[in-house]
């Protein structure tokens, strides 16, 4: 790894990427309980209302939250040291954080409803190309149908989870929306691809999806337990808002090991 001029992001890089990574999300959690609770609160009730709001409270919801990782991410990319990282988090405030943030969030958010839209109508095709009609499937028939096509899509979701990290680093970098919405699509640039399986980040990303993946199924076993399911609601939430920020703090990290490497 070449020499860089050291700011808090190269230092996590330097030094125990993956504990560093976990303290900083940490720290921003803690740091500023206020901002904590008040996203918290919001992406809860906008979790409520997408009962009667539907496809508007969630449209809501993912701005806030593309928002959210936006400025977690900007703030660690950009922040000379500890010190200042400190000093920053505890004077965010949700508000502020929404109004600087809105254009490029909307219009990161509306490219990866456009991704989606687009990988579901590719994945439409294909099993339509191979004749598959589930409507007139018997159950055996239905089952072999989908042993097929699962492995494929799970290759695919690894892939797509590898990759995103550097897809997010690039929304945080945006200026504006038409920015935020094409920084979505850079997951098919080969500058991209290069920089995915570079050393430093395979390592990284590979260990941080195992942590993480297991986390998630940990956490997916104990919301099953009975009498958990009644708050499955909010701890959703709260581990949607943990999982923001981390992800933002990985996506940064991971960059800059691209850069520096």
């Amino acid at each position: 790894m070449q020499e860089v001029p050291t700011r808090l992001i190269d230092e996590v890089v330097l030094n125990e990427p993956i504990k560093n990574t976990f303290r900083l999300a940490w720290e921003f959690i803690v740091l500023n309980k206020n901002l904590t609770f008040t996203a918290m609160s919001m992406l809860l009730l906008l979790n409520i209302a997408s009962t009667f709001l539907g496809f508007l409270a969630m449209v809501l919801s993912g701005v806030m939250s593309m928002a959210i990782q936006i400025y977690v991410a900007r703030l660690i990319y950009e922040t000379q040291n500890i010190e200042t990282f400190v000093e920053e988090t505890k004077k965010g405030k949700l508000e502020t954080i929404l109004s600087t943030n809105i254009f490029t969030a909307t219009g990161a958010y509306l490219g990866t409803i456009s991704l989606v839209l687009g990988i579901i109508f590719l994945l439409a095709l294909v099993v339509q190309s191979m004749g598959i009609d589930f409507e007139k499937m018997q159950l055996e028939e239905l089952m072999k149908a989908l042993e097929i096509l699962v492995l494929p899509i799970i290759v695919t979701l690894l892939l797509l989870s590898y990759l995103h990290p550097l897809v997010q680093s690039n929304i945080a970098l945006a200026k504006d929306f038409k920015e935020g919405y094409r920084a979505v699509f850079t997951l098919f640039t080969p500058t991209l691809w290069k920089q995915a399986f570079q050393n430093y980040y395979f390592k990284y990303i590979a260990l941080m999806i195992l942590i993480i993946g297991s986390g998630a199924f940990l956490l997916g076993l104990l919301i099953a337990l009975p009498g958990i399911s009644l708050l499955a609601n909010f701890i959703f939430i709260v581990l949607m808002y943990l999982y923001m920020v981390l992800i933002s703090v990985v996506s940064m990290v991971a960059r800059r090991m691209t850069e520096v490497c």
